[in-house]
């Protein structure tokens, strides 16, 4: 990484008040600028903020493209949507928001990939939404075929109103098979026809549906084995999320929609899923945080096990940003070397009590996180952009080494 904290944060706030008075006299990567946008063999991670949902949207080194996850959350408790209010504003849904983003990304109105983690609204709701100007090409979910096999804590209207959506688009040629867990070339490059960086790009499907990869040969049905223990056949979604790693040249992603909580195993004992799913990641530069860094996520062994350089956050209720949690992650017990966090906003609350225990230092500035790895993947970017509105504005910069 080749920047201090310090620097950051004043190098950002300073440049992006100067380019919202004249503009910045050279664009391209700066502060206050436009974002510059994808170049073939660049790989792009946005972390769309919208206050109200998980949104990430990814171009990969060919061009082939992926939404992971979209929601909308329609109602958070009193106080919520003032601490994290929904941006750009209230006017639009959050699908709607996204679905205007990725149009100023791509010229195509066709998605390669779109994969939903687990059937929570913040993390699918929003996905017909995009489906108003984007076809999809390919669709997995963590379930499928077995929709609903541990069914609980499901919002029912806004499954109902997906799965209305889905089984037109599916007639209509969207390709649907289920997620292999285990498999490193499901979801592969749809725009490299001499397999020029399939050499050094691969996605693992590390798991889903309670079902993990242990890393070599076999599978764990972790869910079959805790219901068999403990004779509950009802799971909350959560654990049940699918997971994946990106591997791109050096730079390695680990995404797991909100994957958490405890299982009891083989042998009658609880253990926690997020480790063993930990163990099996290893070593990553870029980690999107369990369950939105709630409480019961991101404990200390899952942390040790990852430890990235950049941490990707969305939160839509202010207990997902917390001392507890972000204290375990920047904790240099877990392990050595700087680390930050890209949380999309922080209430100013929040940023009073990160503050006074010495936390602000490892907070980005907030807005959309895009994660900018260069071709061949030994380095990447963090561009934050403005969430405030839709002109793509960079407010932060910073250069890390994979």
């Amino acid at each position: 990484m080749k920047f201090s904290r310090r620097e950051f944060l004043v190098d950002s706030l300073a440049a992006a008040a100067a380019g919202a008075v004249g503009g910045c006299a050279t664009c391209g990567n700066a502060v206050g600028c436009t974002y510059p946008g994808w170049k073939p063999g660049e790989m792009d991670i946005h972390f769309i903020h919208t206050g109200t949902s998980e949104n990430t949207f990814m171009i990969f080194p060919d061009g082939t493209t992926m939404l992971l996850d979209c929601g909308h959350v329609k109602k958070r408790k009193p106080g919520y949507a003032e601490a994290l209010p929904p941006m750009p504003s209230g006017e639009r849904r959050a699908g709607e928001w996204v679905e205007r983003y990725i149009k100023r990304l791509i010229p195509q109105r066709e998605i390669d990939y779109l994969m939903v983690s687990h059937w929570h609204s913040d993390h699918f709701a929003g996905i017909p939404d995009v489906a108003e100007s984007f076809r999809f090409l390919n669709y997995y979910d963590h379930q499928y075929p077995n929709v609903g096999k541990y069914r609980r804590d499901i919002d029912d209207a806004d499954f109902d109103v997906f799965q209305k959506w889905l089984e037109p688009a599916v007639k209509a040629g969207m390709k649907r098979e289920p997620f292999k867990v285990g498999a490193k070339d499901q979801i592969r490059l749809q725009h490299d026809p001499t397999g020029y960086y399939r050499r050094v790009f691969e996605i693992r499907n590390l798991a889903a549906n309670g079902v993990m990869w242990d890393g070599k040969k076999n599978l764990i049905d972790v869910a079959g084995e805790h219901v068999k223990q403990t004779g509950q056949k009802h799971i909350n979604e959560n654990p049940l999320s699918a997971a994946i790693r990106i591997r791109y040249g050096d730079f390695t992603y680990f995404t797991g929609g909100d994957l958490e909580g405890d299982f009891v195993g083989a042998d009658g004992k609880k253990f926690s899923y997020e480790e063993r799913v930990g163990d099996v990641v290893g070593p990553v530069c870029v980690c999107k945080t369990n369950h939105h860094a709630f409480f019961p996520s991101m404990r200390d062994a899952f942390v040790k096990s990852v430890r990235p350089q950049l941490f990707l956050s969305s939160a839509w209720s202010p207990n997902q940003q917390n001392v507890e949690t972000l204290t375990r992650m920047m904790s240099r017990e877990n392990y050595e070397g700087e680390r930050f966090v890209a949380y999309g906003a922080i209430p100013d609350f929040r940023v009073r009590q990160f503050e006074k225990l010495g936390l602000t230092r490892y907070l980005t500035p907030p807005g959309h996180a895009v994660v900018k790895v260069v071709p061949g993947g030994f380095a990447f970017k963090l561009y934050t952009l403005s969430a405030e509105d839709e002109s793509m504005r960079i407010v932060g910069v910073a250069d890390f080494t994979c």
